[in-house]
């Protein structure tokens, strides 16, 4: 059978992309190489931001909802921060992406399970994807089979990324659940280069991880022991413990070619800030399906619109986003201690956890000492001492990510 678009991978980018299509009237087959509901390593945080952006009614696959973060510093070092308001809901990406699936073949899309990718033929206006059972045709192709797919590559399609890494584990209580992390968050900054802890309440269980730049992978596991023990909790008891790769575009990396798009984690669409992957593959969703859906329908000649308006839209608060991970990381005790007595920064993180501000009117509203600290982060990135401090490895591109042409920035 032919379709009119096939998606490779049903993470949150793909099956968005294939609901959104298929609500379109398109004829989607959407593959993936799991069973679902299959376990994903994810920290499971969907902030409001995200689930405003979905539009979907995720109460069912809700485990908790979380109005506090606890920050911690040098392990000893402990306050708190509090929201009126949900700032972000904990999940299962088991349960999660099973939901988006569901929502995709409801919305018409053809959903085929446990079938690998293992080769893209590309003509001009079709694309053949061959998995180790068939071949399927379509006229265009989504690559959403996140940080380690292949799809793109096979589809000739060169990307460019820079990985951090995270290691997670889980840790069911032996006794109730501990009231303290009912609907609070942990976050913990104790000197890991690039990188945080933290703790994520489940219905039953609570997730524990950390992650930073992609050469302290060696030592997380130590550490990841490390940072159970400061929560309280045995590390023998850690069950589903798995390492994942947090892809942050670089400058170069292609969206677009021909008939083919990428979304997600495949396309590099992660905040380097925070290192959530959900909320840029929702975005990229959405918006891959608008332009195939134009494309398709002959209203345009190309796909270049969705890389204009990744670029116009995205990309800016990617960029910014990096640039305050850069200047955070050169000084995280000063900041995190200034927050700790001063209260300063979180009223403006809260606004970004509900998408009331995004990075992009956070550094406008910085008027002036925007430019200075732009050029605090780009020292850094060229700064061998500046480099040390920010804890960036010595391989390390210095320039930016993305030219940015400031007549275009546009919050998303």
């Amino acid at each position: 059978m032919q379709y009119d678009v096939i998606v490779v991978g049903a993470g949150p980018g793909g099956s968005t992309s294939a609901r959104e299509l298929a609500s379109r009237g398109l004829s989607v087959l959407m593959i993936d190489k799991a069973e679902f509901p299959r376990d994903k390593p994810c920290g499971g945080g969907v902030t409001v931001r995200c689930a405003n952006t979905l539009g979907l009614d995720l109460s069912h696959v809700i485990e908790r909802a979380i109005t506090r973060i606890t920050i911690t510093r040098r392990r000893g070092r402990e306050f708190q921060r509090e929201s009126p308001t949900v700032i972000t809901y904990m999940t299962q990406r088991s349960r999660l992406d099973a939901f988006l699936a569901e929502q995709a073949v409801e919305a018409g899309a053809t959903f085929i399970q446990r079938e690998g990718v293992k080769s893209v033929e590309r003509r001009r206006e079709r694309v053949t994807v061959r998995t180790g059972k068939r071949a399927y045709d379509g006229r265009a192709l989504v690559a959403a089979d996140g940080a380690n797919g292949n799809t793109a590559k096979m589809a000739g399609i060169s990307t460019q990324f820079i990985h951090g890494i995270a290691l997670e584990g889980n840790i069911t209580p032996n006794k109730a659940f501990p009231t303290k992390w009912e609907s609070t968050m942990g976050v913990d900054f104790s000197g890991l280069p690039g990188g945080y802890g933290w703790i994520f309440p489940k219905g039953d269980h609570l997730n524990i991880g950390l992650g930073g730049w992609k050469h302290i992978g060696p030592k997380l596991r130590h550490k990841l022991h490390h940072l159970v023990e400061f929560y309280g909790f045995d590390p023998a008891d850690l069950w589903g413990v798995r390492g994942h790769h947090l892809p942050i575009r670089s400058k170069g990396s292609q969206l677009v070619d021909g008939n083919v798009l990428l979304v997600g984690d495949a396309a590099g669409a992660l905040d380097p800030l925070t290192a959530e992957g959900i909320y840029g593959a929702i975005w990229t969703g959405q918006a891959a399906a608008a332009h195939l859906s134009q494309y398709l329908d002959g209203k345009t000649s190309n796909l270049d619109g969705y890389r204009k308006q990744v670029e116009r839209q995205l990309l800016p608060e990617l960029t910014i986003g990096r640039q305050f991970h850069d200047i955070f990381y050169l000084w995280p005790n000063l900041f995190v201690g200034l927050e700790e007595r001063t209260s300063i920064l979180w009223r403006e993180v809260e606004r970004l956890l509900k998408g009331e501000d995004t990075y992009v009117t956070v550094a406008r509203k910085l008027g002036r000492i925007w430019p200075v600290l732009e050029f605090v982060s780009d020292s850094a990135r060229v700064l061998p001492p500046l480099r040390r401090m920010s804890g960036l490895p010595p391989s390390f591109p210095p320039e930016r990510f993305f030219r940015r042409d400031r007549r275009h920035e546009t919050a998303t």
